[in-house]
């Protein structure tokens, strides 16, 4: 990254796809700057650089580039891949962070919070942009959404029916509890019918999922 196209990035100033941060910035809070572009649309991060735009550089207290490519494995779930580079300006040097949009999303904090990137800040991500961002990953359906209050009857008894003949099951002359059992467990689960514990494992992503934004 050339030296006038930073200037350009400095002179746009903090937005969607840039920000910037001092050379002392914690390590919790640089981690979050990753996490949200992950979970956005990418974006780069200016290190040595205060909010106004104005020069600060980096110190020679630590190994930046290294420093960059720990937090992102450590400090991130799943971890991300980030290019970092340096470069001198105004006779400084500031590093320049690449982020680019996460092919694992959702990525959270080791606290278990997730981020995303809206205009020039990041928050924690909604339940409703944390269900797409798990949708986008397949893992999370909206055939497997629990409805609240529904009941077994309310079903469509004949779809249910001609589904488990497609098995070789009928499920016709099977009373209420036995019927719900079959549905439940994996006595008929074959290749082609999702196990149970396959329902539970997305139920259970989504739930700790919403608990961990609160």
């Amino acid at each position: 990254m050339r030296s006038d196209y930073i200037e350009e990035l400095i002179r746009q100033g903090e937005n969607t796809s840039i920000e910037f941060k001092r050379g002392d910035v914690r390590t919790e809070n640089l981690a979050k700057e990753l996490i949200a572009f992950s979970n956005s649309s990418g974006g780069v991060v200016l290190l040595g650089i205060e909010d106004n735009g104005g020069v600060q550089g980096l110190g020679n207290d630590r190994n930046y580039e290294q420093w960059v490519s720990n937090l992102s494995r450590n400090n991130v779930i799943p971890p991300i891949s980030v290019d970092y580079a340096e470069r001198v300006l105004e006779g400084k040097k500031i590093g320049i962070i690449r982020v680019p949009k996460g092919k694992d999303r959702p990525y959270q904090y080791i606290s278990g919070r997730f981020y995303v990137r809206v205009g020039s800040t990041n928050r924690i991500a909604s339940l409703n942009e944390l269900m797409r961002l798990f949708q986008q990953r397949g893992f999370y359906h909206f055939d497997l959404t629990q409805i609240e209050q529904a009941h077994f009857g309310q079903l469509n008894q004949t779809a249910l029916d001609k589904y488990f003949q497609s098995y070789d099951v009928s499920i016709t002359e099977m009373d209420l509890d036995e019927k719900f059992t079959c549905c439940k467990t994996r006595t008929f689960s074959l290749r082609r019918v999702k196990p149970m514990w396959l329902d539970f494992w997305y139920s259970a992503s989504i739930h700790n999922a919403t608990c961990r934004t609160h």
